[in-house]
C-alpha cells in the first residue's frame, strides 16, 4: 500500500473514531474501550467491506445506497468509514444486493452498536469467546486482534458467506477458529468458553450457550422480541452465567435491528378476514411502531407469543397505519388500522384469542407501574425456560392469560 493510501486510511479511521467516541459508542477515559481504536486502526473495516454492498443507516448527512467500488471507489471507501450498517446479503442470497426489496439477511454492523457491545464482554486478557454470527469476519478478527486467533470461535450458519469471512480474515493475517453451522447450538468443540458474544437478534435464549459458559461468563446479545421484528430492534441483554445451566443478568439499551438468528425468524401469515369480531380502540397502535425499551420489554413479558407487522395501506384518498398480529403456534390473528379523520383505530380479531385485548392489557400493566424503562427489566434463564422480571429476580414477570373471545359476540 502507498504511504499516500495509508495516510488516507489512517485519517478515515481517527475521523470515524471522533465520531464514535462523541456519540458515547466509544468511552476514551476507558482504556478497554479506547483499545478498540487501535483494532480498528489493525483490523481496518473496509477489508471485510465486499466491493458492492449496500450502506444503510448511515449517520447524519449521508443516506442508504448501493455502494459498488467498481463505480465510485471513493464512495464505497466513505461508506466503509461511515457509522452505518453495510448490507451485504439479501434473502440468505438468493435475492442480489442491491435489490432494497428483499429482506436483509447479512450486515457488517455499525461501529456505534457493534463496540458498546464489545465492551459489555469486559474482556480479559485471559479470556476465550464464541461468537455467534461470523458474517463477513470483522468482528472475528477485532475478537482475535484483541485477545489472540487461539482464544476467538465464530460459528456462521451460511457457508458461502464463512468462505467469504475465511478469505478476508486471511487477508487481514487473523485465524480465529471458524466453524460452519448453526449457532444455535453454539460450539462444543472448543467449550468452555468466558464470553459469549451474539451478532444476531434472539428471543428465545438457547440453552446450550449458557451450558458452553463457564460459571462467571458472560453473554452479551441483541434480545429481539415477536414485537421487534417490525424491524424497530431490542435491547441488549447480558447474562451472567451461574452454575446448574442458569444464567441471569439486566437489560442495558437498545440494540439496533439486526438479523435474526435463522432459527428464529418468525413471520406472520396471511389469515382471511372473514368471521372476524369488529371493536375500536382508544390505543393508537402506531405507539408500537417504535415503543420506548421498557414497553417493548414489557410485551416481551406478559405477551410473548404475539407477532406484530405494521405497514401504511391505501384507504379512500390518504392511507391507513394498519398493524397485523398473530399468534405464534396458534391460529389467532388481529388487524388494527387507523383511519384519518376518526378518533379511534378500527379492531378486527379472530380465532380463539383476542390478541389486541391481550397488548392492550400489557401496555395497561406498563403505565400502572409507571412506565418502567428498560434498565429495569431483567432475565432468568434456566433448563426450565426463561422469565423475565421487574427490579429484582424474585418480581417475575408472568405471561398474562390470552383474552378469550367471547362466544357470544
Amino acid at each position: 500500500m502507498s504511504m499516500w493510501k495509508q495516510v488516507r486510511r489512517r485519517e478515515a479511521i481517527d475521523a470515524l473514531a471522533a465520531y464514535l467516541a462523541s456519540r458515547g459508542a466509544i468511552d476514551v477515559r476507558d482504556h478497554r474501550s479506547r483499545a478498540w481504536i487501535t483494532g480498528m486502526h489493525q483490523v481496518p473495516r473496509h477489508r471485510f467491506v465486499p466491493w458492492q454492498a449496500y450502506a444503510d443507516a448511515c449517520q447524519a448527512g449521508e443516506s442508504s445506497r448501493v455502494i459498488d467500488q467498481a463505480i465510485d471507489r471513493a464512495d464505497w471507501w466513505r461508506a466503509a468509514y461511515t457509522d452505518c450498517s453495510i448490507i451485504v446479503q439479501r434473502a440468505d442470497g438468493a435475492a442480489e444486493v442491491t435489490d432494497s426489496a428483499a429482506e436483509p439477511t447479512c450486515a457488517l454492523p455499525a461501529p456505534s452498536t457493534l463496540f458498546p457491545s464489545l465492551d459489555l464482554l469486559g474482556l480479559e486478557d485471559h479470556h476465550r469467546v464464541l461468537e455467534i454470527g461470523t458474517g463477513t469476519g470483522w468482528t472475528a478478527a477485532l475478537l482475535a486482534w484483541r485477545l489472540g486467533d487461539e482464544a476467538v470461535t465464530t460459528i456462521e450458519v451460511d457457508p458461502a458467506l464463512a468462505e467469504t469471512a475465511a478469505a478476508n480474515l486471511a487477508q487481514a493475517r487473523c485465524s480465529p477458529t471458524l466453524a460452519v453451522g448453526n449457532g444455535r447450538y453454539g460450539y462444543r468443540d472448543e467449550a468452555p468458553y468466558d464470553r459469549v458474544h451474539v451478532a444476531c437478534g434472539v428471543w428465545s435464549i438457547p440453552q446450550e450457550w449458557i451450558e458452553q459458559t463457564r460459571p462467571g461468563g458472560r453473554i452479551v446479545l441483541p434480545f429481539m422480541p415477536p414485537p421487534a421484528g417490525a424491524g424497530h430492534g431490542g435491547q441488549r441483554l447480558v447474562l451472567t452465567v451461574m452454575r446448574g445451566g442458569t444464567a441471569t443478568g439486566r437489560f442495558c439499551g437498545p440494540a439496533a435491528s439486526c438479523m435474526m438468528l435463522r432459527d428464529q425468524r418468525e413471520r406472520i401469515d396471511e389469515h382471511g378476514e372473514e368471521g372476524g369480531r369488529h371493536t375500536t380502540t382508544r390505543l393508537d397502535p402506531r405507539v408500537l411502531a417504535a415503543p420506548p425499551g421498557g414497553l417493548l420489554l414489557t410485551l416481551a413479558a406478559l405477551a410473548p407469543a404475539i407477532l406484530t407487522r405494521a405497514c401504511y395501506e391505501p384507504h379512500g384518498g390518504g392511507g391507513a397505519y394498519v398493524m397485523r398480529l398473530a399468534e405464534l403456534g396458534g391460529s389467532s390473528w388481529a388487524r388494527v388500522a387507523t383511519i384519518p379523520g376518526t378518533p379511534d383505530a378500527d379492531v378486527l380479531q379472530g380465532g380463539d384469542h383476542d390478541l389486541w385485548d391481550t397488548i392492550e392489557a400489557a401496555c395497561t400493566a406498563w403505565l400502572a407501574w409507571g412506565q418502567p424503562g428498560p434498565d429495569r427489566f431483567g432475565m432468568t434463564v434456566s433448563p426450565e425456560g426463561q422469565v423475565m422480571w421487574l427490579d429484582h429476580p424474585g418480581r417475575t414477570l408472568a405471561p398474562l392469560a390470552p383474552a378469550r373471545r367471547d362466544p357470544r359476540g
